[in-house]
Formats: C-alpha cells, structure tokens, sequence
C-alpha cells in the first residue's frame, strides 16, 4: 500500500482552450455540419475548410453567425494529442470574458443561452469526420462584476476596453472518456427583437449580454497514471478482501447458534468493501460505459453508509451492561442521521450525475429551483453528519466508562471462563476502538476534501483545487487505511476453532 502511495500522481489535470470564433453563412440552418480548426487545409477540393475565421464580431451580421469551436486536446509541437480510456471522465467549464463599455452596461446576473454540441472523432474516421455525441440548447445564470474604477479619468471614460469579472460555468461532464478527440461548437442565439420589446431585457436570454471579448474552455480529466494506480490497488487487494469474506461467513456459518449482531454488521462492512474495491474500470479500458462515473459514487456513497452505521453498532455492542444488545431495531435512532444524509447525497447524485447520463450538459445549479434542491440536500446532509459524530463520540466515551468501570470493580474475574471471554472482548476493543478513531478522522478528512475539492472545480478556483494538485497520497492511503482496517475486523472477529469448556457457544 505504501509504494502505491508515493508512486501515485495527482488525481486530475486540467487544459486550456481559448476558443475560436467561425463564421456560418448558413446562419444554423444545416444542423449537420461541423465547425473545426484542424486541419486548416486540405488538398481535397470537395471539402471546404472547417473554419472560416471571423477577425471582429462587428462584421457579423446576426449573432447565429458566429459559432466558438474548441477541439480537443492541444495540438504541440506538430504532435496531435489525444484522450485516454484511462483518463475516466471529461469535465468541461467556461468563461466568458465580456467588454465594459460606455454606451451599455451589463446587470451582475443575467441569463444566457448555449446552443451546443458536442462532438467526437475515433482513429479510423477522416480528420474531417465528426460525430455528435450530444446536443442541447441549455441555459445558465452568468454573474459579473464591473471592473474596479481607479482613477477620475478611469471613471470619465467609463473604462473602455475593460473587462467584466464573470463566474466560470459548468459546461458539460462524461462520466467516461471513451474517445480520443473531441470538438466543441457554441453559439450564443439572440432575439434582437424580443429584447427590444422587453421591458426587462435581463430576464431574456443573451439580450443583457456584453460585447464578448473570449470564451475559454477548461477541460479536466483525471490522470491516467493516477487511474493506473488506483486500479492496481483495487485489483491487487479485491481477491484477499473477497477471500476473508468468504472464510468469515463460513466460520459464522460453521457455528450452532445464530450469528451475533456485531458479526452480521462486520460481514456486511466487508461486503460493502468487496463492492468497493470490484475494479469494474477495467471494463471501461474495452467497453463503452457512461454510467462508470455514476455507479462509482454509488458504490462510495453505500460504504460510506455501511462504515458509518457499523461504527455505530460496533460501539453499541461494546456497551456490556446494555440490554439492547443484539437487536438493530434498538439502533434505529442511532441510525437515522445516517440514513438521511445517504438519501440527501444519493437524491443529489441522481439530480445531477443520473440527468447527465441523458443530457451531459444539465447542471443541477444553473436553475433556481434546482439550486435550492441542491443546496438543501447538502445541508441536510452536513446536519445529519454532524449529529451523528456527536452521538457517535457520546458513545464511544460511553464504552471507555463501562469497560473501566467493569476493570474497576474486577467484577469480570468471578470465573476462568467469564475472565477469559470479557479480557478477549476488552482487548479486541481496545485495539480496533483506537484503530476507529483513527480511520474514522481519516474518512472524515477524505471525505471533507473531497467535497471542497469537487467545490473548488466546478467554481472559480478550478486551478486551486486539491483534487488537480498532489493529494494521492491521502486519498490512496485513506482507501488502503479501509481494507486493513476491514481485514483486521474479520481476522479478529472471526469465530475460533478452539473450544474453552463452557464457552462454547
């Protein structure tokens, strides 16, 4: 596990495209045809040049003209790039950079108007050959501020020529990254005269909207060293957690009673780790799979649950003089912040990542209503998570006082046997309680910086977030930090073959 750590690379990388601007005559009609910048030439006279390059906006007569192309990736050196299966995903964002002019100026919100597609191009198609793999006419609320006024004549001359600072946008996301090149056309449609008739021309699409100076497109793809890596984990340490499961359940089985509480709660922990560490990406490196993205936060979402909620039994169980032991309907109040903030996550992930598999271009953020859903879930859940590491710390500082209290009063030595049996739990629980604390810190970090990461991606620290920079270390280690942690419970608690007189059973 440690050389996995310091082999690993950062988890994403990003790329810069400052989109072209093409002129279509056609004003959008022929919906079929593609708008590219390489190749610039071609020797083949029955084929036009991709790109017909439009110097200024001002010469274009409708804004349906104008079309921004990105291709993908770079182009260096004389070298064609090219995407990767083992890249994992594509997220695309944009920004927009508008003029702040005299004669208009622009609101702080306003709404815009995408009409996108995106398109794909394999090995064997002709460099001029595009496919579309998705189209939409999608909107989002783009925010501004006016750049600052420095000085009176600044202010006088209403700071021609300077920029707005807008948001960036979230564009598109592929929750797989099956091709090697792709090609991005946007334009951005105005009804000249609808937003004449308008009384409030901020509230329609585009019509608010400044002179545009550049569009950018930032790409971000995990890294593909970084996915090597993680498979190898995976692949590497699958078989050993699916064999001690498999030992476990038989040992469990081989018993003539029913299993204990605590012993279903660990087989179900290391099932869920099973489901977890299934390297199901190496499908992805030979098959088309959209929904990888999807089914892997599924998949973290239910062993977050699991480990969550097993931490809580764990601890419970532990509680010697408890009457309730045994029982999980005792536990139902333990487990419902659980249980909430994994429907809150899970009703998100679908809003968001479940719409993209029809429509790549859906964000969940760029309506009201789907911002406020969006909102209210994440703070359900935080609330929820908080309350439950309250309660799960009121627990465990419950278990040290009852396993001191029984030390104390050495009520435990009334019998070999009885002895025997509470010093085995009162080890076994002190190794694995501290190992607890331990991981549990750990997922909480892990999972905390993989949000404001996600956080910082899809805003305007994109460039900042941890999850492009070198944080592989942490998030390789938490993942192995898991399956020790999840093997040593099964080893431990793994009935024995030896029999100590009237313990049996």
């Amino acid at each position: 596990m440690i050389v996995f750590n310091f082999l690993a690379p950062k988890p994403s990388s990003s790329m810069k495209f400052d989109m072209s601007t093409c002129n279509d005559s056609n004003l959008g009609s022929d919906r079929h045809k593609w708008f590219y910048i390489r190749p610039e030439f071609t020797f083949n006279l029955l084929i036009k040049s991709g790109c017909n390059h439009i110097e200024s906006f001002k010469n274009a007569r409708d804004a349906k003209e104008i079309v921004f192309v990105a291709q993908m990736p770079h182009h260096r050196v004389g070298v064609q790039l090219e995407y990767s299966r083992w890249f994992q995903f594509l997220l695309g964002l944009l920004d927009i950079r508008t003029l702040y002019g005299s004669h208009s100026q622009m609101p702080e919100e306003i709404v815009i108007l995408l009409d996108v597609r995106l398109g794909y191009r394999t090995h064997k198609d002709p460099e001029n050959v595009w496919h579309e793999l998705a189209a939409a006419n999608t909107t989002r609320t783009l925010r501004c501020k006016a750049p600052e006024l420095l000085t009176c004549q600044q202010l006088l001359q209403k700071q021609e020529g300077h920029t707005y600072d807008c948001d960036t946008l979230d564009l598109f996301e592929l929750g797989s990254n099956p091709y090697p090149f792709y090609l991005l056309n946007i334009r951005l449609p105005v009804d000249r005269e609808a937003c004449r008739r308008s009384a409030n021309p901020a509230k329609l699409p585009n019509c608010a909207l400044a002179e545009i100076d550049l569009l950018t497109l930032i790409e971000i793809h995990q890294n593909g060293g970084f996915t090597a890596i993680w498979l190898g984990m995976k692949t590497f340490i699958f078989p050993f957690v699916l064999a001690m499961l498999i030992w476990y359940w038989r040992r469990i089985s081989a018993l003539p009673r029913f299993p204990y509480l605590v012993e279903k709660a660990i087989f179900v922990l290391g099932l869920s780790l099973a489901i977890l560490d299934f390297p199901m990406e190496w499908l992805s490196l030979w098959f088309k799979i959209p929904f990888l993205l999807f089914v892997t936060d599924i998949k973290q979402g239910l062993f977050y649950a699991v480990l969550f909620g097993f931490w809580l039994v764990f601890a419970g169980e532990h509680l010697i003089d408890d009457t309730s032991r045994n029982n999980l309907t005792a536990y139902w109040r333990n487990l419902s912040s659980v249980l909430v903030a994994s429907l809150c996550f899970l009703i998100y992930d679908i809003a968001e990542r479940g719409m993209q598999l029809a429509d790549p271009f859906f964000n969940i953020w760029s309506s009201e209503n789907g911002t406020t859903l969006a909102y209210t879930m994440i703070y359900t859940a935080s609330f929820a998570t908080v309350v439950y590491f309250g309660f799960l710390f009121y627990k465990v500082i419950l278990v040290w006082m009852t396993v001191k209290r029984k030390r104390a009063a050495q009520l435990y030595r009334t019998s070999e046997t009885r002895r025997l049996k509470v010093e085995s739990i009162i080890y076994r629980f002190k190794f694995l309680m501290c190992f607890t604390l331990v991981c549990a810190a750990f997922t909480i970090v892990s999972y905390l910086l993989k949000q404001h990461g996600e956080g910082q991606i899809h805003g305007d620290d994109y460039s900042e977030s941890i999850l492009t920079n070198s944080t592989s270390a942490f998030f390789t280690g938490t993942f192995g930090m898991w399956n020790i942690y999840v093997l040593l419970l099964l080893s431990m608690y793994a009935p024995s073959y030896k029999r100590y007189g009237a313990s049996i059973g």
